[in-house]
């Protein structure tokens, strides 16, 4: 933006005094005594004109002096948080100026997707060589919806002693606050059709029961089914397989499409990206498949199909919170994901309504692995489908309102083949 002129700077701040009812009345009735002075014969009202217009003029200089140099500091705790969860603003105001600073009203910005009692009364502060020329107040903030919001500028309402005038002061720049995506607890799953050449993952610190030197874990998409542990998944209700003593640590993608068209989305007059509810419901996804992972001991590759969701989650590496502030500010993307996707043997894909052209994009991209599992809007042409069940994918449709935890249950193959 560029900078206003001194005269534009000083036309904005004038535009920025404003009358209470009080100066209005005073004003009014500073007219009607110079105008009855002459009626009346009585040059003593002139004085009273004199003195109310005095009143009036002193009130708007005050205020236009005073808070006119004022720093002010914004900090959150925590800085990063959940959807629904608080954070604590705080702000530090020091007068800069010789001036001392009477009781104001203040009130911070606050953008759609955040809540807030974001406004209250500023005490009286002294001038800048005084030791009362600082004070600090807190309020609490909820996320309400992911991204990084600006919070403020601070708007002070600043009146004078005599309650004529007041000026509207808008100081600092905004500050950022980072909602993260909301994240759904999923459960594990043994989905069909997995590779009999199935990456497998760290032995757990319990072993397999009721034989020696034999360690059982959870199964994990990908595994191979003929190293089933039967006594452990009996004792456990659940499957297991056997661990062997060579492992590699799993690895798995998880792949969201942020393409426009598949999320059903365009820019807007103002140039933002219109609201998506397929859109938001890919990103939960993804956050929410991207924690059950890792807490599963994955290391996980999350990638959008362009440049700003890449992240590697690992010992030394990227972190999970990492992962989810990218996702927390992710926005549509046109980039082309054939140059940025990494395959991994096993893949999880959250798209969108995706063409017959996308979907073949998408199958030759993860020709490689082992394992693709992907959540498609329910609204996808049949022959889009049909492309990524030829690739040998196994998918669940969904729809923005269904329930992400409901939907990747639907991967429970083992779970389906019991009910059939």
């Amino acid at each position: 933006m560029t900078p206003a002129s001194p005269a534009g700077r000083l036309k904005m701040a004038a535009s920025s005094v404003v009358l209470t009812p009080r100066g209005i009345g005073f004003l009014l009735t500073a007219v009607v005594a110079f105008a009855a002075a002459p009626i009346l014969s009585l040059p003593a009202l002139l004085y009273v004109t004199g003195l109310l217009l005095a009143l009036v003029l002193f009130s708007a200089v005050y205020v236009f002096a005073g808070h006119s140099r004022v720093r002010i500091e914004r900090s959150f705790a925590p800085q990063v948080v959940p959807p629904g969860q608080m954070s604590r603003a705080t702000v530090r105001i020091t007068n800069l100026s010789v001036l001392p600073c009477l009781e104001a009203k203040w009130s911070d910005d606050l953008p759609h997707g955040i809540s807030g009692d974001a406004a209250g009364t500023l005490p009286a502060l002294g001038g800048s060589h005084g030791t009362d020329s600082r004070v600090s107040f807190s309020y609490a903030l909820q996320g309400l919806r992911r991204g990084r919001h600006p919070i403020g500028p601070l708007r002070v309402n600043v009146m004078d002693p005599f309650g004529l005038v007041f000026r509207r002061h808008r100081f600092g720049s905004p500050e950022m606050l980072t909602v993260l995506p909301k994240r759904h607890e999923l459960r594990p799953i043994a989905p069909r059709g997995t590779s009999e050449d199935g990456a497998t993952r760290p032995a757990p610190q319990h072993v397999g029961l009721g034989e020696d030197d034999v360690i059982a874990r959870s199964y994990m998409p990908g595994d191979a089914m003929k190293r089933l542990h039967w006594k452990a998944t009996a004792h456990r209700g659940e499957l297991m397989v056997r661990q062997e003593e060579q492992q590699l640590t799993p690895r798995a993608a998880v792949l969201v499409d942020c393409e426009p068209m598949s999320q059903g989305t365009a820019r807007d007059r103002q140039g933002d990206w219109e609201y998506s509810a397929t859109f938001e419901w890919c990103v939960v996804a993804a956050a929410s498949i991207t924690a059950h992972l890792v807490k599963a001991g994955y290391v996980v590759v999350l990638q959008s199909n362009g440049t700003s969701v890449d992240r590697f989650i690992a010992d030394g590496q990227d972190t999970l919170e990492d992962a989810m502030v990218d996702l927390a500010v992710v926005e549509p993307q046109e980039e082309d994901h054939d140059r940025h996707v990494t395959p991994e043997r096993a893949a999880f894909v959250v798209l969108g309504r995706v063409s017959v052209d996308r979907a073949v994009q998408w199958a030759a991209t993860l020709a490689t692995s082992r394992a693709v599992l992907a959540l498609v809007e329910a609204h996808t042409p049949p022959e889009a489908l049909a492309v990524l069940e030829d690739a040998r994918w196994r998918l669940v449709t969904y729809r923005p309102n269904d329930d992400v935890a409901a939907s990747w249950a639907e991967f429970d193959g083992a779970r389906a083949h019991a009910a059939g």
